[in-house]
């Protein structure tokens, strides 16, 4: 689930939207912004598979004419209809943040269970993500088998063309690319903010990997936090990092205001004389000028 959308700024004057407006008035431009942050919430990949016409209307707030809403909003194409399900058009281009967003809250709890359980035990507990590795390490296993075959010196059968070698120094052996201040701002951070997050982690000779990136994401998630709540508290913590263990010591830790052993020594002896006198030690404004400090000092009895 998804806690926010994006929006374009062209949405208000984009040709589809003037056409919505013209065919069920002004209203219906913002039944559509509730209709997307309601598919960021609660059908993060735009999918709105098994919903009814209905479904889809009361979930946009829609007051007016039965069905009218999503037959206009398929007309102008905001709606795709396949094979009698609706889907947002090209809901993955525009919001691929929310898009992601079950596949991340899947990553983390397979993370997580990896860590007390192995990798098995994740896999079984997290069958959604577990198919999406299998899937990424059969494509990652095919290629040394390709390189080796493009390596090797026997000749091939005539009627298959021989395999193409990449160049040296092609897109496939360069490094990893790190995420920038730009791609951070692109995912919600403020700009500021980012830029001090990296140059911590470029101090303490921390590059920020994408899969850093997402680990990072993950551990947020797992307290509750975006992506630009995580990061804003790593900043003002100083943590080149955050992990959710960090955050809940910080939370539950906080210090209280410092006072020093005057104020405290001076705290003791009005608690002291307020359980002998029975009163309440009396403030500053309370106190008239002509009562010496003889007068409200406690003096012991002795047998």
């Amino acid at each position: 689930m998804a806690t926010d959308a994006r929006i374009a700024v062209g949405l208000p004057s984009h040709p589809k939207t003037k056409k919505l407006i013209k065919r069920l008035g002004q209203a219906s431009a913002w039944n559509l912004v509730c209709l997307i942050l309601w598919a960021a919430s609660n059908r993060s990949d735009g999918n709105l598979c098994g919903m009814s016409v209905e479904d889809i209307e009361l979930s946009a707030d829609w007051q007016g004419a039965d069905g009218a809403l999503v037959e206009a909003l398929v007309a102008v194409r905001f709606l795709d209809e396949v094979d009698g399900s609706f889907v947002l058009h090209d809901w993955q281009e525009h919001n691929p943040w929310a898009a992601g967003a079950d596949m991340r809250s899947a990553k983390a709890r397979w993370n997580a269970a990896k860590r007390h359980h192995g990798d098995a035990e994740a896999d079984r507990l997290v069958p959604e993500y577990a198919a999406v590795r299998s899937a990424t390490s059969n494509a990652t296993s095919k290629k040394p088998a390709q390189d080796e075959q493009g390596r090797s010196s026997a000749p091939s059968p005539s009627p298959s063309p021989s395999p193409s070698q990449e160049p040296k120094g092609s897109v496939a052996d360069a490094p990893a690319k790190t995420v920038t201040a730009r791609m951070l701002e692109a995912e919600g951070i403020e700009k500021q903010t980012a830029t001090d997050w990296l140059t911590l982690r470029k101090a303490k000779r921390l590059p920020l990997t994408p899969t850093a990136w997402e680990d990072t994401k993950a551990e947020g998630m797992k307290v509750g936090l975006s992506p630009a709540e995580t990061v804003a508290h790593a900043v003002r913590c100083n943590w080149a990092g955050f992990k959710a263990i960090w955050f809940n010591r910080d939370v539950e830790s906080k210090p209280g205001p410092a006072v020093s052993f005057a104020q405290q020594d001076k705290a003791d002896k009005r608690a002291e004389w307020e359980a002998m006198t029975g009163r309440k030690w009396p403030s500053a404004d309370t106190v008239p000028e002509f009562i010496e400090a003889e007068e409200i000092t406690p003096k012991r009895i002795t047998a």
